[in-house]
């Protein structure tokens, strides 16, 4: 009697998607009259993102090592971010919950970024984050230097959770996004029993009271564009950090100064 043949084991195929070059990134803080007045500005000349559905929450895990490495690396204008990043359509009290999770790499330096991301399930996204790479390619580009700092000790740290507008060039020359209700939170991580199930929030750390607008670009501005941004630098009294640096921030109370 034949047997019948057995199913050959399907290795799961990430979705993936990653920056075509270094692009410019600024950050500015901006109460919410002048949030709306941008993002007004904005959608007249861009579309909504097709990536992003308006409004929904943003929850945001960030890794950092013992000694607090890419944070350090952060503050000197010159860093690998490591984070897992989720969507819902109402604000979550935990992370890493079922569904699709996206692993995020982004290499900033000064003003611009680089960022690699691949979209996975959860149990892959929770399997990473613990140390356990194989489940994805990363031999290669960001995602190969964000596993030299998941072997160096790196774990989840901080979360960040907001709901974001966002507007982008359909050849993603541009993008600008304003995003509300921001918060940072602690992530009590070493304190999880079960890698199976999803990781409670920590301690409220802060709240943003006012509206975080972020312009990305390739290339040169457009001439709106570029009104647009000199409107916001007239309008705000410096660029504001990256979240992870300000989390960071908030989680260790340096204000800006030193971590210990």
């Amino acid at each position: 009697m034949t047997k019948p043949a057995q199913k050959a084991a399907t290795k799961m195929v990430p979705m993936h998607e990653t920056d075509a070059e270094r692009r410019h990134e600024h950050r500015f803080q901006v109460p919410e009259n002048i949030a709306r007045l941008v993002m007004r500005t904005t959608a007249s000349n861009l579309p909504l993102s097709r990536d992003d559905r308006p409004y929904q929450w943003s929850s945001t895990t960030y890794c950092d090592t013992i000694d607090w490495s890419i944070y350090r690396a952060a503050e000197t204008g010159s860093a690998m971010q490591l984070r897992i990043r989720e969507y819902h359509r109402t604000r979550p009290l935990v992370v890493m919950s079922p569904g699709t999770a996206w692993i995020e790499f982004k290499d900033d330096e000064q003003d611009t970024s680089l960022k690699e991301r691949y979209g996975v399930p959860m149990e892959v996204a929770r399997s990473f984050v613990h140390g356990d790479p194989r489940s994805l390619d990363l031999d290669h580009g960001l995602a190969e230097r964000a596993s030299r700092l998941l072997r160096a000790g790196a774990r989840p740290v901080v979360v960040t959770q907001y709901n974001r507008l966002a507007y982008s060039a359909l050849d993603s020359s541009l993008r600008i996004t304003a995003d509300h209700n921001l918060m940072y939170f602690a992530l009590p991580w070493e304190a999880a029993t079960d890698r199976e199930e999803p990781t409670p929030l920590g301690t409220l750390l802060s709240m943003e009271p006012n509206v975080i607008v972020e312009m990305k670009w390739y290339g040169e501005l457009p001439h709106w564009a570029v009104d647009l941004h000199q409107y916001l630098k007239e309008n705000t009294k410096e660029e504001r950090p990256s979240k992870f640096i300000v989390a960071i921030r908030w989680l260790l109370g340096q204000n800006g100064r030193e971590a210990k």
